[in-house]
């Protein structure tokens, strides 16, 4: 926890080389397949790199964006659309291997982080120009709450309502029963999301409030130590977790910290409420998938009027409802919201029963939330 931001930034630099080559050939092969699938001749085109949780929802919209756009300007787009951790596409672009217009990660926590390790690397950029995400330019597009995520039946017996009461579950005599986990803090936005939400609850604060003492506060730590005891699993995917949750049965995953979409992905898929959500009485942290137009030297005045278009039409009410389809909430207000899928049939709740807490969080704080863990974990 006393690791300085330099050498943290260090360490993740390590990490990420060891990445390049295999995005180098995804990116290499998103081109060849853009080219084949794109708008022949596009004027104008656009990287836009996302949290992987909304692929199948951008996959399904874009081309659809792309044709009305040249409908309505008789201009050709081609948005080219890049799957990829939040971490993971936080730390490519500031090391120049990724020049997105557009960054989606999975929660807008990463956006003070953003910034503050982009001021970093340019200085003189950003007093001249600004922040690379400045603040009002960013809008949510979708969200997916952190959710408590365990089986039916355990839940009807455990009657958690939040981290608290995991927390107390797992340092009791029943503790064996507590087999958790959630993604690799490291790399996911989900582990990022999970630490967070540990802190919150241990520390008693709301996530603004919360400063590097009160994650070297020991009794902090001991806190999140005694929940982390109960760990089974750290993978780097959020989805891969939920379905060896389900593949594994609850004798090797009784518990885990996700998001809400999957619970419903994973009961429709079983046809029946095997998975329920619990709404942590704590706050719930929303996966609010923010839609950033980078202010960056390599955007240009063209690519930023077509983002803008883009995130117009993502944010339009039958494309919001069609993210529905996928789990998403919408976040355009007008769309009702559907309860034939946010249902209790589905292990999940379409009203929220808790305060939302704020994603807005010091970018120390966030950089550092990965070696809070590390410290913590068994």
């Amino acid at each position: 926890m006393e690791m300085s931001v330099r050498r943290r930034r260090g360490q993740l630099r390590a990490v990420v080389v060891g990445l390049l080559l295999g995005l180098a050939l995804g990116l290499l092969l998103g081109y060849e397949l853009g080219k084949l699938v794109g708008p022949a001749g596009a004027a104008v085109e656009l990287l836009f790199v996302y949290g992987s949780e909304k692929q199948g929802w951008i996959e399904a919209v874009v081309p659809i964006f792309e044709r009305e756009y040249y409908e309505r300007t008789g201009l050709r787009v081609h948005v080219e659309c890049i799957p990829l951790g939040s971490g993971k596409s936080m730390y490519q672009i500031m090391l120049d291997q990724i020049r997105p217009v557009v960054w989606s990660p999975a929660c807008s926590i990463w956006i003070p982080l953003a910034n503050m390790l982009w001021e970093k690397e340019h200085p003189d950029w950003v007093a001249k120009n600004g922040p690379l995400v400045p603040p009002g330019t960013w809008r949510p597009l979708v969200s997916s709450p952190l959710v408590i995520v365990t089986w039916a039946f355990l839940q009807d017996d455990w009657q958690i309502e939040g981290l608290r009461d995991l927390h107390d579950l797992a340092v009791s005599s029943r503790g064996s029963e507590v087999k958790f986990a959630h993604t690799d803090p490291s790399f996911s936005n989900s582990g990022l999301m999970s630490v967070l939400l540990e802190l919150v609850a241990a520390a008693g604060k709301e996530p603004p409030e919360l400063t590097l003492d009160d994650m070297r506060d020991p009794a902090v730590k001991a806190w999140i130590r005694e929940l982390e005891a109960r760990a089974v699993a750290y993978p780097e995917s959020t989805s891969w977790l939920v379905g060896e949750m389900v593949s594994s049965g609850p004798s090797r995953i009784s518990v885990v910290l996700a998001y809400e979409n999957l619970v419903i992905f994973e009961n429709m898929g079983a046809g029946e409420r095997k998975l329920v959500a619990v709404y942590p009485e704590e706050g719930i942290l929303l996966s609010d998938h923010p839609f950033c137009i980078l202010n960056a030297p390599w955007v240009s005045e063209q690519q930023r009027e077509v983002a803008m278009a883009l995130m117009r039409f993502l944010l339009r009410a039958d494309i919001q409802a069609e993210a529905m389809r996928y789990g998403f909430r919408p976040t355009n207000e007008t769309v009702e919201l559907d309860t034939s899928i946010f249902s209790p049939d589905w292990g999940v709740q379409a009203e929220l029963p808790h305060h939302i807490l704020s994603t807005e969080v010091r970018g120390d704080v966030v950089l550092l939330l990965p070696d809070l863990w590390l410290a913590c974990r068994p």
